[in-house]
C-alpha cells in the first residue's frame, strides 16, 4: 500500500500557478512498508516571461541528457509554458529564494500539460473550442542519487492537487508499459484507461539502454 500525508503551504488559490516556490511534505511508504520516507519537496516554476533564464534552460538540458530522453523537446516546452498550455516546475530539496546556489540546485523536474493537441484524451483542460476536464502529469525526472525517497510521488501528489484546483477532474499519464514506475503509479490510484500502443521510437529506446518492449506506452488516469 502507498500512504501519503500531504501538508502544503505557499500555493496561491484559484487559477494562479506562477510565483514563488511551492512546498509539499509527503510521507510515502515505498516498496518496503516498514520504511517511511519523509521528504520536503519545493517546486519552483519555470518562468518564461519575457524569456527563461540560461541557468534554467541549462538545468533542463542537463536533466534530459542524463535521462536520455526528450532533450530536443525543451524549446517546445518553453513555448507551451509561454502560451499557458503547460506548467513546468523544478524540484528542489531546499528553499530556492532569493536565488539558486550550488547547494540548492534542482534535483528533478515535473510538468502539468493543460492541452495536448495531438491527444485530447490526455490533456484538454484549456481546449480553445471544447474545454475539458483532463490534465497530464508529464516529464517527471529525479536524478538517480535522489530516487527511492518518495520525491517523485511527492511531486505527483502536489500536481494532482494543483490540477484539481484549476478545474481538472482527471489526471493522466503516459509512460513506458514495461517501466519500473508502473507499479508505483497504480498504488497511487492510477489505472489504464485504453489499450497500449507502440508510441516511442525504437532508436531512442535502445539509446536509453532499454529493451524493445519499452516502445509500448501505457495510458493511465486517476480521478481527482
Amino acid at each position: 500500500m502507498l500512504a501519503c500525508e500531504t501538508v502544503v503551504s505557499n500555493f496561491p488559490s484559484g487559477k494562479e500557478t506562477g510565483g514563488s516556490a511551492e512546498i509539499v511534505t509527503t510521507t510515502v511508504i515505498v516498496q518496503d512498508p516498514s520504511t517511511i520516507y519523509t521528504t520536503p519537496v519545493y517546486l519552483r516554476p519555470l518562468i518564461v516571461d519575457p524569456t527563461p533564464s540560461e541557468t534554467d534552460i541549462e538545468a533542463l538540458r542537463h536533466m534530459r541528457i542524463t535521462c536520455g530522453w526528450k532533450v530536443e523537446a525543451i524549446p517546445s516546452w518553453v513555448i507551451e509554458v509561454g502560451n499557458k498550455t503547460r506548467l513546468l516546475w523544478f524540484i528542489h530539496l531546499e528553499p530556492v529564494e532569493p536565488k539558486i546556489t550550488a547547494e540548492n540546485k534542482p534535483i528533478g523536474m515535473i510538468s502539468l500539460t493543460l492541452l495536448d493537441p495531438r491527444d485530447n484524451a490526455l490533456a484538454n483542460l484549456v481546449h480553445p473550442e471544447q474545454p475539458g476536464d483532463r490534465v497530464e502529469i508529464a516529464s517527471l525526472f529525479v536524478y538517480p542519487e535522489y530516487r527511492k525517497r518518495g520525491i517523485g510521488a511527492s511531486a505527483i501528489s502536489q500536481l494532482e492537487r494543483i490540477g484539481k484546483e484549476i478545474g481538472a477532474k482527471w489526471a493522466t499519464m503516459n509512460t513506458a508499459a514495461a517501466g519500473a514506475n508502473m507499479s508505483l503509479y497504480k498504488r497511487m490510484g492510477y489505472r489504464e484507461f485504453r489499450e497500449r500502443e507502440k508510441r516511442y521510437p525504437l532508436k531512442e529506446i535502445l539509446a536509453c539502454g532499454w529493451t524493445e518492449e519499452h516502445c509500448y506506452a501505457a495510458f493511465l488516469e486517476k480521478q481527482l
